[in-house]
């Protein structure tokens, strides 16, 4: 599935820590990667260069993740300019935990839109 969104990376990096968050916390031995205190930098840093999927220089625009510290997570995005790419299979909630907040890739993609939106927002205000 393909979406046009404004600031695509930003989106993919909000789409990431959202996920982090509604997975709720380690599974299995997921446990010795914990880190319930990560910030969205950090949960980013991880995916990109320490998760289990590492970002491929050849490819920047192309992030996936299986565990992040210690979360399951198995998603993925890639991204140009003006849009972000994602399967469209249904996930499970026994391997992507985040899906139990947002049962598809686009709810989860659509509630980072309206996160970067809104920092975007109050940014102006300040």
């Amino acid at each position: 599935m393909k979406m046009t969104v404004e600031n695509p990376e930003q989106v993919v990096k909000e789409a990431f820590w959202l996920a982090w968050k509604a997975c709720g916390g380690p599974m299995g031995l997921g446990y010795l990667q914990n880190n319930p205190n990560a910030t969205k930098d950090a949960v980013w840093e991880n995916v990109v260069n320490s998760g289990d999927y590492e970002h491929c220089p050849n490819e920047p625009n192309k992030v996936s993740a299986d565990y992040v510290f210690g979360r399951m997570m198995k998603v993925g995005f890639e991204w140009d300019e003006n849009s972000i790419t994602f399967r469209d299979d249904i996930p499970q909630p026994d391997y992507q935990g985040w899906c139990k907040k947002y049962p598809t890739r686009k709810d989860l993609v659509e509630a980072a839109i309206l996160e970067v939106r809104k920092d975007y927002v109050q940014s102006l205000e300040i």
